[in-house]
């Protein structure tokens, strides 16, 4: 496989997609493959003066009027997306609709559609293997009821554990990160799915999501468990493997911080 491209200042954005040709407006901007349905924009610019301008993509050969616009921003409010107005090195995540994929396109352009002119574009290799989530096993089950359906990492920063169960029952019990082949007292914890230090409570088969604190990302440990610091008592982990090439967290994971609980009786949290 391709090395990860990193840029010169050593941040990872995924896959190097290329460098936005410019034909008008001073666009500027390098493109890159976040995830398969994912481009991220470093340092685009454009000088706004377009009268009816958006990031288009197509299958087409080139940039043409047979495309369809990528939204941005994308949590626009009102029926349409907003015209481009005027950037400078702003950074932009544009997700593709749902179903599609890099492989379902050939370019990305900064398009005007009433002229139909091409301000500036940049071609998808045609190989291209974007970064993927990566699931990993369960956890293990060692202590307190602790058990889960495989877990996935989403990006670089988020893991995703399905049909989550514990007691609650220990008394100083975090999710717990670090380094070496299993858990010990040298870790670090992470937030719960709700973003609390809080020590975690009982779980009855919720599907959460947690992110790694800080500038931590899954490159950076060797496992997550529950671990309850006060007794060093590991109640379950899973590895991380040695190979991750997951995609880059650059914003693009917005966490759910609502558990469902699948048993109506249950207590619920509200956040």
């Amino acid at each position: 496989g391709e090395c990860r491209a990193r840029d010169r200042g050593g941040m990872y954005y995924g896959r190097l997609i290329g460098t936005l040709q410019e034909y008008a407006h001073g666009i500027r901007g390098t493109a890159y493959a976040v995830d398969e349905s994912t481009i991220f924009v470093k340092g685009f610019s454009y000088d706004g003066t377009g009268p009816d301008a958006y990031f288009w993509v197509g299958s087409t050969p080139r940039p043409s009027p047979d495309g369809y616009i990528l939204p941005y921003p994308e949590d626009y409010v009102g029926k349409d997306p907003p015209v481009l107005r005027a950037y400078n090195k702003t950074d932009v995540i544009l997700k593709l609709p749902p179903g599609k994929k890099l492989r379902d396109i050939k370019w990305l352009s900064v398009w005007c559609r009433r002229f139909t002119v091409n301000f500036g574009e940049v071609f998808i290799p045609p190989n291209l293997e974007p970064p993927r989530m990566r699931v990993l096993p369960e956890f293990r089950r060692l202590a307190h009821g602790l058990r889960s359906g495989n877990i996935t990492i989403l990006d670089a920063k988020t893991f995703y554990i399905p049909n989550l169960h514990y007691d609650g029952a220990g008394p100083d019990a975090y999710f717990w990160v670090g380094n070496g082949s299993e858990p010990g007292p040298y870790g670090i914890k992470v937030p719960n799915e709700v973003r609390s230090m809080e020590p975690l409570r009982g779980y009855l088969g919720e599907d959460i999501e947690i992110q790694l604190p800080g500038n931590l990302t899954v490159y950076d440990i060797d496992w997550l468990a529950v671990w309850c610091v006060q007794y060093q008592h590991n109640f379950g982990h899973v590895n991380m493997p040695k190979d991750l090439d997951v995609p880059p967290a650059l914003g693009q994971t917005k966490i759910t911080t609502s558990s469902t609980s699948p048993d109506p009786d249950a207590e619920t949290e509200t956040v």
